[in-house]
């Protein structure tokens, strides 16, 4: 298994073994961190990236982090500029150009979600790009691998299982591009459901469907990876809403059957 943040195994474990609470080893996180966010953004994507940290550091942000599709170098015509911005509650972005999806939390959220397992959380400490950070980010990097924390996969399900009512609607709605957002999303949520519940880290969007392909789940991934990059019809749209409600009903994560 890695012990780099260059090639950090999305699988459980592999962030204890990097030490992240060594000052080299976050040294080299925050020096990695940098060079990608360089690599990964058009000129124009990083100039709105430094006003949103201009912005979070004067507001009194305690660490900034580019997520997402972009931190990966996975963007595709339908990947937002994704932040977290820790330690604020609220940040105003509304008006720089691009998809941006921003999100704020106070510290005490923060840590929070990390120990209720949301998994956003998780992924800012997993593979966010850290653009700042006054020691929040690093603390819980230590605190994951101490802990072998996890992202909890029943957060997950429940809200693929609560997305799959609304995907249906909007694929017999008629309205085809409400519905290819609505089915590539909840495609989506069941994908990271069911990675989290095998153990492997959800990457970006654009990622999951090689990843699920290594699940054995090449059907989930056909319909996942044709709503990222192509537009499947409508009728393929509505096979795949219901290939992800039949799984979704018919499997448990291990965590919810070793319960039962």
């Amino acid at each position: 298994m890695a012990r780099t943040w260059e090639s950090l195994a999305p699988q459980r474990g592999a962030l204890t073994r990097l030490h992240s609470a060594d000052a080299g080893v976050w040294s080299e996180r925050l020096r990695f961190d940098r060079e990608r966010a360089s690599r990964h953004q058009s000129s124009e994507l990083a100039a709105i990236t430094e006003a949103v940290q201009e912005r979070a550091r004067s507001a009194g942000a305690a660490a900034i982090v580019l997520s997402g599709s972009t931190a990966r170098g996975r963007r595709t015509s339908v990947s937002d500029l994704d932040y977290h911005v820790i330690g604020i509650s609220s940040l105003w972005v509304a008006d720089l150009p691009e998809d941006i999806d921003l999100y704020a939390d106070n510290l005490d959220r923060f840590w929070a979600k990390l120990r209720d397992g949301d998994d956003f959380a998780h992924w800012s400490v997993w593979y966010g790009c850290v653009l700042f950070d006054s020691g929040v980010i690093r603390e819980a990097a230590s605190y994951v691998a101490e802990h072998d924390a996890w992202p909890d996969p029943e957060r997950k399900l429940q809200q693929a299982q609560r997305a799959l009512d609304f995907a249906e609607q909007m694929a017999a709605s008629g309205d085809y591009d409400a519905a290819l957002e609505q089915v590539r999303g909840v495609l989506s949520l069941t994908a990271r459901w069911l990675l989290l519940s095998h153990d492997a880290f959800p990457l970006a969007r654009d990622e999951l469907p090689g990843q699920l392909e290594q699940l054995g789940h090449v059907d989930l991934a056909r319909s996942l990876r044709r709503s990222i990059r192509e537009r499947p019809s409508i009728d393929e749209l509505r096979k795949g809403v219901a290939h992800a409600r039949e799984i979704s009903e018919a499997k448990q994560s291990p965590s919810r059957r070793a319960a039962a």
